[in-house]
């Protein structure tokens, strides 16, 4: 097999290639999508099986119970019970023919109430016979009580004898009665009734052409089917496993030659073995259709996608061809030659061709190597030089935060040492100091708390510069006074919360500093309750720090240059992503958030 695809040229060993591949998934895929929706087919059978036996139990055990309920009277007269009572000569003539006009005369009211009933009747242990359609007890009477009377329960429970009668079905319902003297049995009531109603009723189960519906007993003999002539039959070995071994449950037998599909459920009061049937032929007919289209359907699709195949091979042979006959004018140079294939295709002859111009191609190959080391390291150079640009932009950025704040307080430092002494410069030298010393750290990054403490020492030094309390309330998780932010990022929001809150307002400033995580992104809010702005100003503001012109704009001019800064800092060391945003409502106050990467200083 190996000797013979190795004799085999590149386009034909593509072409049995491409036919493997196409084939094999198709039979796969097409056998699976088979399995399922016979699987899928069989189960909604057996649903659909499933409701009609139930539907077709429950109205025929309630057509059943119905005339056990209509015997309950006679089971509880008095009369019936004196005349099971009765000897020969215990009462005379005249009473006892009271008991069984009496007696009658209410079975015959059931009659007239219940059409269906054929024959009422009662006979005693002591041969006292009521019946309600004759007089006298038969031969044949007499048989039938030895039968029902081997039949029946001693407890008084009914005893459902079904019996077919020239093509229709009748039910006995028979259960055994008491005396008034004694709890032992005295006699047999029975009531016979023309089920061709219940017939009918089973007929009208919907189970297509050749299915069927049947009732059979747990020993599998047949006791009733649409054809007569199988009534009394018995089914076949797996069925008859099936209705002994379990209550309700589905089968493949065989029935007139057939594969046949049973579904069965057993009725809790009748005990009989309600079944539906359908032919395997009928159960799968509908893939029958599917099936036929699918075939047609796959072999058109093989037929087209051998020819697109045949086509797209003849397309990448047909230039290895090509590139093979040009490569024999090109013997020149030295490379690495391959070894030669011990097969006889256009690959193999590429090869031979190939290895003769190996030398001279190998010293394109060093020049080209050459120059891709040198593009590389300038393209390393170059990722360097634009590292330390945007390393020295950064510092340039930091390094213009406003230093105006810082002469004020010198001035400010000044005018209190000569007025008022010596208590009041000595803690504004000792915020400016901390604050310089803070300023000065060589660190991008630093954690929450730092970033608090600086805030608080420049609020000390404002409050002494303004002559005017600034509250500041911190609600920030205790957990996350270690997480890293942006050295020097809040300053600049609490001076222009103050330079256009307290200076615009005539209410007390307050300042809020909130903290919320949202999955990974840590939001630190700067709130104040100053003079707000108009919602066109906010939308202005938030669009030019979304395309960093803050800082060359003249709201940057109106802002202050330090939130241009920090909104760039932030993007240039995190992302785009990243960044500020500024919420405002007019006489209410602003919200700037803070966006960051969440992650804790290591």
């Amino acid at each position: 097999m190996k000797k013979w695809l190795l004799q085999l040229n590149l386009f034909q060993r593509l072409l049995l290639y491409f036919a493997i591949i196409m084939i094999l998934p198709l039979i796969i895929v097409s056998s699976i999508i088979y399995m399922q929706s016979s699987n899928l087919i069989e189960q909604q059978a057996e649903d659909f099986l499933k409701q009609i036996v139930t539907n077709v139990s429950f109205q025929s055990d309630r057509f059943i119970k119905k005339y056990e309920l209509a015997t309950l009277p006679l089971v509880s007269n008095t009369n019936v019970k004196y005349l099971l009572d009765l000897e020969n000569g215990d009462i005379d003539e005249h009473i006892r023919y009271q008991y069984y006009q009496n007696i009658w005369t209410m079975m015959d009211n059931i009659a007239l109430q219940s059409p269906e009933i054929d024959q009422i009747y009662i006979i005693g242990d002591n041969e006292k016979d009521i019946t309600l359609r004759n007089v006298g007890i038969t031969s044949e009477r007499k048989e039938k009580y030895r039968s029902l009377k081997s039949v029946t329960s001693e407890t008084g429970e009914i005893t459902i004898v079904p019996t077919n009668r020239n093509g229709e079905m009748y039910i006995t319902i028979a259960r055994k009665i008491r005396g008034m003297k004694s709890f032992e049995p005295k006699g047999i009531l029975a009531i016979e009734i023309n089920a061709s109603q219940l017939g009918e009723m089973w007929k009208e189960a919907n189970l297509g052409e050749e299915g069927f519906f049947m009732i059979a007993d747990e020993n599998g003999h047949v006791i009733y089917h649409p054809d007569n002539t199988v009534i009394g039959e018995q089914l076949n070995e797996v069925g008859r496993s099936q209705l002994s071994q379990l209550q309700q449950g589905s089968f493949f037998d065989d029935w007139n030659d057939k594969s046949t599909f049973f579904h069965f459920s057993t009725s809790t009061y009748t005990n009989w073995k309600l079944i539906a049937a359908v032919p395997e032929s009928q159960l799968y007919a509908p893939i029958s259709g599917v099936r036929i289209t699918a075939f047609l359907s796959a072999a058109f699709v093989l037929l087209v996608a051998f020819s697109i195949s045949i086509n797209f091979i003849k397309q990448i042979v047909h230039p290895i061809r090509k590139v093979e006959k040009t490569m024999k004018s090109v013997e020149e140079g030295k490379w690495k030659k391959l070894p030669t294939l011990a097969r006889h295709d256009e690959i193999s002859s590429l090869i031979n061709s190939y290895n003769a111009m190996v030398d001279r191609l190998s010293t394109l190959v060093d020049q080209v190597y050459k120059a891709e080391l040198n593009q590389k390291q300038m393209k390393i150079e170059l990722q360097e030089r634009e590292l330390e640009k945007q390393k020295v932009e950064i510092q340039a950025l930091q390094s213009q935060i406003n230093p105006h704040f810082l002469y004020n307080t010198l001035e400010t430092m000044g005018a209190y040492g000569m007025i008022n002494g010596i208590e009041e410069i000595s803690e504004m030298a000792d915020s400016l100091a901390t604050m310089f010393r803070y300023s000065v750290r060589n660190l991008e990054l630093v954690t929450i708390k730092d970033e608090i403490d600086h805030i608080k020492n420049y609020l000390v030094i404002h409050e002494h510069r303004i002559k005017k309390p600034i509250n500041l309330i911190l609600d920030i998780d205790p957990a996350l006074f270690q997480v890293s932010m942006v050295k020097l990022s809040l300053q600049p929001l609490v001076e222009n919360a103050i330079e256009h809150g307290i200076k615009r307002s005539m209410k007390d400033l307050t300042i809020t500093i909130r903290t919320k995580i949202n999955g990974s992104c840590l939001k630190v809010c700067v709130i104040d309750n100053g003079k707000g702005m108009s919602p066109e100003r906010l939308n202005e503001i938030n669009e030019h720090l979304k395309q960093n012109r803050m800082k060359d704009s003249e709201l940057g001019s109106h802002l202050g240059i330090g939130i241009a800064n920090v909104n760039r800092r932030i993007q240039l060391l995190f992302g785009d992503q990243y960044g500020l945003e500024m919420t405002s409502q007019q006489d209410i106050g602003t919200n700037v958030t803070i966006h960051l990467p969440y992650q804790t200083k290591r």
